[in-house]
């Protein structure tokens, strides 16, 4: 029970709810729909406070409920729960303003003030679909674009330098790092060229990033390569001819 209760205080969103205080806080500040008639700051910031976490909770214990149950596009499932919400918003506003205000909301005045609510919140509602559909365009079309990094070099800081087939393993070289995983050299290098590190194969057990490459020695008959952390790598003579070809050295 005790692991339970601390998951769920791990797992809970502070997020909105630090939104609902600062527009609660601007709303009680600004006193609209006559609430300028709460003259103490504190309670009318009280006052908007609840009603914005009454609309918080109720729209999203209505969207639990729907999505569940109905197979609709999400604008009308969210449209249909602003809907909804209004009730208990209402509800709440008139038991407010009989127990702390001493005001009997009539019918007639109900009525208005239910066609308020629903306006505000579909407005409100629409505003923020626009918005949030906008962002969610913008990072599909960033992860579209954007090239993929390389799944191998997850938690792994620094810029690549080269990497290094050992046996079934794999030696990962960064600025930052020296790392030895548990991986097919060959998968690296795919992964690789779907990314936007610059590199070339030098040898059937290595891979150097463009970037590292500081300079190319021959030592006999051997071509190497130094790096800019002045690690030397072997060169193939196969592929010297495509790393000359390429502009790499």
């Amino acid at each position: 029970m005790r692991d339970k209760l601390i998951q769920k205080i791990k797992d809970f969103n502070s997020f909105p709810y630090v939104i609902i205080g600062i527009i609660s806080l601007i709303v009680a500040q600004i006193a609209p729909y006559d609430t300028d008639g709460i003259g103490n700051f504190f309670a009318r910031f009280a006052y908007w406070l609840t009603l914005c976490n009454v609309s918080w909770v109720a729209w999203t214990t209505f969207e639990k409920f729907l999505v569940a149950r109905l197979d609709w596009p999400f604008i009308f499932i969210g449209s249909l729960c602003g809907i909804l919400m209004t009730i208990p918003l209402l509800a709440t506003i008139a038991l407010i303003n009989f127990i702390f205000l001493d005001n009997v909301i009539s019918w007639p005045k109900m009525g208005s003030l239910w066609l308020q609510i629903f306006i505000v919140s579909q407005t409100i509602y629409a505003l923020i679909y626009v918005v949030i559909s906008q962002i969610i365009k913008s990072r599909k079309q960033v992860e579209h674009t954007s090239p993929a990094m390389p799944h191998f070099l997850k938690n792994i800081g620094g810029d690549l330098l080269y990497i290094k087939s050992e046996d079934h393993y794999l030696r990962i070289q960064t600025s930052a790092e020296n790392k030895l995983i548990l991986y097919k050299i060959s998968d690296a290098i795919k992964q690789l060229d779907e990314s936007h590190i610059e590199g070339m194969i030098i040898h059937r057990s290595h891979w150097v990033a463009k970037s590292a490459i500081k300079s190319h020695k021959k030592d006999g008959r051997k071509n190497l390569l130094i790096l800019s952390n002045d690690d030397i790598l072997p060169v193939s003579a196969t592929y010297l001819k495509n790393l000359k070809a390429e502009g790499y050295v």
